[in-house]
C-alpha cells in the first residue's frame, strides 16, 4: 500500500476505532508492518502537512531541470572523460585521454553507450548543443526519479517528519544542483544508490542488490563500499543467504558480462574496465595521487559550501541521535522492521572515513553520498526539535497544554528556521556559481558557421574551462595550444574506424605532457582566452594585432576576489574582481 494511503488511514481515527473493534476476541498474531504504522503513530499525526508522492516529484522535476540547463560544468573531468568520448559514438569525432588508450582501459565504454543510443536518434532533429541539454535532461529526470524513491523510503522507514525536512533541504541543495545533471560516473552513482537504499529500506531486496552492483560495474566500482550495509541486513540480521547469493549472481551475469564484451571489442582485446580502475588506484605506486591532492580541510570547506547548515548537522547526527538516546529514549525507539540507526546511516559514515583519509580529493568524490548528507541533516535536525521538546517540557512546562502534546507542534519553528536558512544558503551559492562562472558554457555560442571545410577552435590556458564538441556547430573541432600547464592534455580520436583501439606514442599513465599535441597559434581559427598575467607560453593574445574579439563574457578571478565574498551571492556585495573571457577570431589565419 503507497504511503500516502497509508498515512491517510492513519488520519482517519474512526477508521482505527472501528479496525479494533473489528478484532476483538480473534487470536493474537503478529503485527504486520502496516498495522504498525497506523497504531503507533501519534494521535495528532494528522496535524502533519508532507508532500504527496505526486507533488513531491514535481518539485523534484523543477529543481533537477533547473540545474540541467543553467547549471555548468564544474570538472573539466566530465569533460574530458565523458561528453567527449561520447561525441566521439555519436558523431564519430572528440577528444581521446590516457585513460581510453587501450594501453590502460580504465574507462568503459558501455555506459556511454547507455547516451549514445539516444544521443544518436537526436541528433537527426536537433544541433548537437541542443542534444547536450537534453541528456542532461534526462540526466535531471532520472536523478528525480531515484529521489522520489529515498523520499518515499525516508517517510517509511525514519518517519514523515524526517522524509518531509529531506525533501525541502534537498531541494535547493547546491551539492544536488551540481550532481544531478552530471555526466560523470559519481553523479549517476549518486542516482543509483539514493535508488539502492530506498529499496533496502522498503525490503525489496532483489532490486537493491541489482542497483548496488549497478552502480559498482557499471559506473564507479569504489562505490561497492556503499552496499556493504545491505548485505550485512540481509546476511546477518535477516538471513536471506539465497537471495543475496542469487541476485549477486544475476547482476554479474547482466552487468558484467555485456560490460567487458563492449568494452573487449571497443579495445581490441580482453578488457575489465572495472577492475582496471581499481588496480590503477590501488596497486599503481602512485596510485591517483598524480592529481587533485588536497589538505585534510578539503571536504569539510567544500561540504559546508554546498550544504552550508546541513553539513554540520549532518556531522553532528551521531552526537545528537545518541543526546536524544538519553534525554528522551521513547522518541528515538525504531520499530522491529527498521534497520538500526547506525546501519541505516553506515554508506555515509564509510564513504567519509574512507575519501577523508586519500590524498587525491575532488568535490564529485561525495556524490554518492549527497542524499545521505541530507538525510543525516534532517534526522540530526529532528532530534535538535526532541532534544528542545524535552528541555521544554522540564523548564516551561509544555505538557500541560493538552492539544500540543507532541514535539513538532512546540518546535515546528525550529524546523522552519533551519529549512530557511539552508535554502537561502543553497540558493545564494547556486546564484554565485552561475554569475561568476557561466561565461564557457555560452561564448562558443557566438561562433559562426564554417561555410564548409573544418576549423580549430583552440584553448590554451583556459583548457579546463571547455564545455565539450557539443556546444560547437559543424564543421569545428576543439584542439590545444601550449599554456603554463605541464600535465597531460587529450588528443584527437583518430579519423580511423577502429580509432578506439589505436596505441598512441603521446598517452601515457604518468601526467607527463606531450607538446606533439598542441597547435601554433597561427593554426588555429578561433581561441578561447581569458585575460589575465601574461607570460612567455600564455600571452595576451586579447591585445594582439591578428586576433579579434568576437564574444567576451564576465568571469571571476577567483586568485583576486575574497573566498567568502565569492562563495555566496548577495545583492550589492562588493570587493568581487571579474576577468573576461575572450572569444577570439584569427585574422590572418596561416595554416
Amino acid at each position: 500500500m503507497p504511503l500516502t494511503a497509508r498515512q491517510r488511514s492513519i488520519h482517519n481515527k474512526n477508521g482505527t476505532k472501528r479496525s479494533s473493534s473489528f478484532n476483538k476476541g480473534k487470536k493474537s498474531r503478529k503485527t504486520s508492518e502496516s498495522e504498525f504504522l497506523m497504531t503507533n503513530a501519534p494521535s495528532d499525526l494528522r496535524s502533519i502537512a508532507y508532500p504527496g508522492g505526486a507533488a513531491a516529484l514535481v518539485l523534484l522535476l523543477i529543481s533537477r531541470l533547473t540545474s540541467a540547463y543553467w547549471g555548468q560544468i564544474s570538472d573539466c573531468d566530465e569533460t574530458y572523460n565523458y561528453w567527449e568520448p561520447l561525441h566521439y559514438l555519436v558523431y564519430g569525432s572528440g577528444l581521446q585521454t590516457w585513460e581510453y588508450s587501450p594501453a590502460y582501459a580504465i574507462r568503459s565504454y558501455m555506459p556511454l553507450w547507455l547516451f549514445a543510443v539516444p544521443a544518436k536518434i537526436l541528433s537527426f532533429m536537433m544541433a548537437p548543443v541542443n542534444v547536450f541539454y537534453t541528456l542532461r535532461a534526462i540526466l535531471a529526470a532520472l536523478t528525480a526519479c531515484a529521489e522520489l524513491m529515498f523520499y518515499k523510503a525516508v517517510c517509511h522507514e525514519f518517519g514523515v517528519h524526517v522524509g518531509r525536512v529531506w525533501l525541502f533541504l534537498t531541494l535547493p541543495s547546491a551539492g544536488m544542483f551540481a550532481s544531478s545533471a552530471a555526466m560523470l560516473p559519481s553523479a549517476w552513482s549518486s542516482a543509483l544508490v539514493t535508488a539502492a537504499l530506498a529499496c533496502w529500506w522498503r525490503r525489496r531486496y532483489p532490486f537493491a542488490v541489482l542497483l548496488t552492483a549497478a552502480t559498482t560495474l557499471l559506473s564507479w566500482p569504489f562505490t561497492a563500499i556503499l552496499g556493504l550495509p545491505i548485505a550485512i541486513d540481509m546476511l546477518m540480521y535477516k538471513k536471506l543467504y539465497v537471495e543475496f547469493f542469487k541476485w549477486s549472481a544475476v547482476s554479474l551475469i547482466v552487468i558484467l558480462l555485456p560490460t567487458v564484451l563492449v568494452d573487449s571489442w571497443h579495445y581490441g582485446r580482453l578488457v575489465v574496465a572495472p577492475w582496471n580502475i581499481v588496480a590503477y588506484n590501488i596497486f599503481t605506486e602512485h596510485g591517483p595521487d598524480l592529481y587533485g591532492v588536497e589538505p585534510w580541510t578539503y571536504y569539510f570547506v567544500n561540504g559546508f559550501l554546498n550544504f552550508n547548515v546541513v553539513w554540520v548537522l549532518a556531522l553532528s547526527a551521531p552526537l545528537a541521535l545518541a543526546a536524544c538516546m538519553v534525554a528522551a529514549p521513547r522518541s528515538t525507539g525504531r520499530a522491529s522492521f527498521c534497520a538500526p540507526y547506525w546501519l541505516a546511516l553506515m554508506p555515509l559514515a564509510l564513504w567519509l572515513a574512507v575519501f577523508l583519509a586519500q590524498p587525491h580529493k575532488e568535490e564529485r568524490f561525495l556524490y554518492p553520498v549527497y542524499s545521505m548528507i541530507v538525510l543525516a541533516g534532517a534526522i540530526s535536525l529532528d532530534c535538535v526539535q526532541k532534544l528542545t521538546y524535552a528541555v521544554g517540557t522540564e523548564v516551561f512546562g509544555w505538557r500541560k497544554e493538552r492539544e500540543k502534546r507532541h514535539y513538532l507542534a512546540y518546535t515546528g519553528p525550529l524546523m522552519i528556521a533551519c529549512v530557511l536558512l539552508a535554502g537561502l544558503g543553497g540558493i545564494s551559492r547556486i546564484i554565485a556559481l552561475h554569475h561568476h562562472y557561466h561565461a564557457p558554457m555560452t561564448i562558443l555560442s557566438h561562433l559562426p558557421p564554417t561555410g564548409g571545410g573544418s576549423k580549430n577552435v583552440c584553448f590554451g590556458k583556459d583548457w579546463y574551462r571547455s564545455p565539450s564538441s557539443f556546444h560547437l556547430k559543424d564543421g569545428y573541432r576543439i584542439r590545444f595550444v601550449a599554456s603554463e600547464f605541464a600535465g597531460q592534455m587529450p588528443a584527437p580520436y583518430s579519423e580511423t574506424s577502429n580509432a578506439t583501439r589505436i596505441v598512441h606514442s603521446h598517452f601515457n599513465g604518468l601526467n607527463r605532457g606531450d607538446d606533439s599535441t598542441y597547435l601554433r597559434p597561427s593554426q588555429c581559427h578561433y581561441l578561447v582566452h581569458s585575460e589575465g598575467v601574461a607570460t612567455a607560453r600564455q600571452p595576451a593574445y586579447h591585445l594582439w594585432p591578428e586576433w579579434q574579439t568576437v564574444a567576451a563574457y564576465p568571469l571571476l578571478d577567483a586568485a583576486r576576489s575574497p573566498p567568502l565574498r565569492r562563495a555566496f551571492y548577495a545583492p550589492g556585495l562588493s570587493g568581487l574582481v571579474y576577468t573576461k573571457l575572450h572569444l577570439l577570431r584569427n585574422v590572418i589565419y596561416v595554416v
